[in-house]
């Protein structure tokens, strides 16, 4: 089952991780998406220009089709994953299945996505 929600993040910024949070990358350093071993920062459309569609859930439910903007894995020693802004308040958190969790992350947009779409498997 897949979780959604519309937002309009403080920063302009989104951290996937587990529910516990994880080490967040140093910089974005113009790049839409940066990672770590167990957090990812996502660029969202800009939170004075509206809201931002985020949605979550397995990967085979939410494939919107085309290459994912990423692919790798993320720990998750909870086996909750979250999605959070940089004020660490929690937008989505689901339950994943593994300790270490498979992630594709699909965007509507390379620079401001308004629409971000995380999927586990």
């Amino acid at each position: 089952m897949s979780v959604s929600a519309r937002i309009a993040p403080p920063n302009s910024l989104l951290l996937v991780s587990d529910e516990r949070g994880g080490e967040i990358p140093q910089s974005q350093a113009g790049a839409l998406l940066t990672f770590t071993s167990s957090c990812i920062a996502i660029g969202s459309l800009c939170e004075i220009d509206g809201e931002t569609e985020i949605t979550l859930g397995r990967a085979d439910e939410v494939d919107p089709g085309g290459e994912p903007h990423f692919e790798g894995s993320l720990e998750t020693p909870t086996r909750r994953l979250a999605v959070r802004t940089v004020l660490g308040d929690t937008v989505l958190e689901v339950w994943v299945p593994d300790l270490r969790t498979s992630l594709r992350i699909w965007v509507n947009d390379s620079a401001e996505p308004d629409k971000i779409v995380v999927g586990f498997h």
